[in-house]
């Protein structure tokens, strides 16, 4: 079984939080941020829901977008 691995790092001088996730297999509940969020994948993929359309997220996704799953 893969550790999993949980950083948060919080710069005070750009106020935001950084976080990274490394072996973690875990459903979010539904949810929305009233702020931006920025994600992003360095290995695997994962599914995204948003407005009743699924999306599978991989690291390609950084430079060509996403579509929804077919």
């Amino acid at each position: 079984m893969k550790k999993e691995v949980r950083t948060v790092v919080y710069d005070d001088e750009l106020h935001i939080e950084a976080y990274r996730f490394e072996g973690i297999v875990q459903p979010f509940p539904n949810h929305f941020h009233e702020y931006y969020v920025i994600g992003f994948m360095e290995d695997g993929e994962r599914i995204l829901s948003c407005k009743n359309q699924e999306y599978t997220i991989t690291r390609e996704h950084l430079s060509r977008g996403i579509s929804p799953k077919r």
